[in-house]
């Protein structure tokens, strides 16, 4: 066996050891059979007011052959904007609310599917369908919008709404992070404070502690500045906690997002 390779083979196989003079392994070892709560914070100026948005879901991981099954339900939300911001929050989120959404993840934390996608996405449409019927003003108008979003989705378009709050706690898994100068980024940012732009950085981490790593993001484009901030499991491989700052038109938009065993 070529020695570059056996090497690569024994790094990814240990929960988080050296990959190569420089890197870190990552690995994807959820923790399974136990319930987790993952919350997001953010604030963000509607109307000219700081405003803040919440929402709060419980997660499960589960053995499901070679790969993982993790649960997801999204318990609550909340909001002090305004109409106009507060409404489509609302509309998009609240059919969501209760209903426990399985996906089907790979053994290297893709996610591959949804069980019974059909049942679930009909009582997501129901849900929007009767705030379309019975609502009025912001909300209603926010529910139709949300419609015509939906009649233009793919199965892996409805995927990707469905699983995209919780995506970013897979940033890093079955992969490695780098020491040293960092790794260079190219990505799109701005909204919902502007149009997304062109924005590049350096992924950088910061320190290692015990079970966790710390890495920084800062990245710019036209008019655009973002800073991340994230504690990474070297057990799990899971992003524990990410803290964003977003700066773009002359706004700034602030969000936590962390992931705790329930009831912690």
């Amino acid at each position: 066996m070529n020695k570059g390779k056996m090497l690569t083979g024994m790094a990814m196989m240990a929960s988080a050891s050296a990959a190569t003079a420089g890197t870190i392994a990552v690995p994807f070892a959820p923790p399974v059979g136990r319930t987790l709560s993952y919350r997001i914070e953010q604030h963000r100026p509607v109307e000219g007011k700081v405003s803040e948005f919440t929402a709060t879901r419980d997660l499960r991981f589960d053995r499901d052959g070679e790969g993982y099954a993790l649960t997801v339900t999204l318990r609550a939300i909340d909001t002090n904007a305004p109409p106009s911001g507060a409404e489509p929050y609302r509309a998009a989120l609240e059919p969501l609310v209760g209903i426990a959404i399985r996906f089907r993840l790979d053994a290297k934390g893709q996610f591959i599917g949804v069980d019974d996608m059909d049942g679930v996405w009909a009582k997501v449409q129901a849900g929007v369908d009767a705030i379309a019927s019975g609502a009025q003003g912001d909300r209603q108008r926010a529910a139709k919008n949300i419609q015509t979003l939906f009649t233009s989705l793919s199965p892996e378009g409805r995927l990707s709404l469905l699983s995209g709050e919780v995506r970013p706690l897979f940033l890093f898994v079955a992969s490695d992070v780098e020491d040293g100068a960092g790794r260079g980024l190219r990505t799109v940012a701005g909204s919902p404070l502007t149009r997304p732009v062109p924005v590049e950085g350096v992924l950088k981490l910061t320190a290692q502690d015990g079970d966790g790593l710390k890495l920084e993001e800062n990245l710019s484009g036209q008019g655009v500045q973002v800073a991340i901030r994230y504690t990474l499991s070297r057990v799990t491989g899971l992003v524990e906690s990410q803290e964003r700052s977003l700066i773009a038109g002359g706004q700034i938009l602030v969000e936590s997002r962390s992931l705790k065993s329930a009831g912690s």
